[in-house]
Formats: structure tokens, C-alpha cells, sequence
């Protein structure tokens, strides 16, 4: 019948928490495989991208791809410079970011505020890395349509520009 099994006296908090986490880790690799299996396409821009004004969709984290599933909206920023201000603006997973940034020459510091909504565990995840990436940037460098980012000689964080409508 239905609800939960009595497991005894000897079953501790520690267990049923064990119990429960080996439950979400299929449900995590069954998400992983989808995310593979169904990705959306994304154009990626044909020119030279610029630094600045362009869509920095977020391509590879910790050496693995990253795969928007259809649907869900890109992990991204972009930078803008208008009158002087130096402005950054984006989606990080679950929640929106916003702040500013320095340049000078390969040289990048970024300021960064997001808001705090709870997502589940992968987009929260993937929202860490991205916030902890552009925060520990010092350098950077764009080859073709490919940004990547550095802390001293470490690459960080891989970005694809794309194309916006």
C-alpha cells in the first residue's frame, strides 16, 4: 500500500537523507542526458565578435559543454558601453545579473548584483559557476566567435557569440 515503508529504530535522519540523495542523482543524469539528446540550435555569429555589444552565451564550464535545452532560456551576458558607463546585463540560470565593468587592454574586472530567486540544484549549479567565473576574471580573450576568460593563467569560462534578433 501506499506511503512510507516503516524502516525500524535503526534507520537514523542520516540514512533517510543518504536515502533520499541517491534517489535525485538518476533524476540529475537522466536531466544531463536530455540536455544532450535534446539541445535548441543557436546561431552562432559568422563576423569577427567585439568585446562589447555582443551576446556571450555561456559554452563551457569546467571543460564540459553546456546545452540549452529547448525552452529554457541561454545562460548569458553582454557588455555595453554607453556615455562612459560600462554596463553588464544578463541571465545566469535562474536569476538575472546586472552590473559594470573595467578594460584596459586584455585586462577585465567585473562588479556583478543578481537577484536571489531558488531554482533547482543544476540551474543553481551552473548560476554559481557563472557568477564565481565572471568575479575571479582578470584577463580575457576573444579568438573569432569564442570569448574565454581568464584568472591569471587559468582558464575560467568559455562564451559562443550569438546572434540576436
Amino acid at each position: 500500500m501506499g506511503g512510507v515503508a516503516d524502516l525500524g529504530p535503526e534507520i537514523d535522519r542520516r540514512t533517510i537523507y543518504k536515502f533520499q540523495f541517491m534517489k535525485i542523482v538518476p533524476a540529475f543524469l537522466l536531466v544531463l542526458f536530455l540536455a544532450s539528446v535534446q539541445c535548441k540550435p543557436a546561431k552562432v555569429s559568422k563576423t569577427k565578435s567585439l568585446l562589447e555589444n555582443t551576446h556571450w552565451r555561456l559554452s563551457e564550464m569546467n571543460g564540459n559543454p553546456i546545452i540549452t535545452l529547448e525552452g529554457s532560456r541561454d545562460v548569458y551576458f553582454m557588455m555595453t558601453s554607453e556615455k562612459g558607463q560600462k554596463k553588464l546585463t544578463g541571465f545566469a540560470g535562474c536569476n538575472s545579473i546586472t552590473g559594470g565593468y573595467t578594460l584596459s587592454g586584455d585586462k577585465v574586472k567585473f562588479v556583478i548584483a543578481s537577484t536571489k530567486m531558488m531554482c533547482p540544484e543544476e540551474q543553481m549549479a551552473v548560476e554559481d559557476f557563472l557568477l564565481k567565473a565572471l568575479s575571479s576574471a582578470s584577463s580575457y580573450r576573444v579568438e573569432g566567435n569564442v570569448l574565454e576568460l581568464f584568472d591569471g593563467q587559468t582558464s575560467l569560462a568559455d562564451f559562443k557569440a550569438i546572434e540576436t534578433k
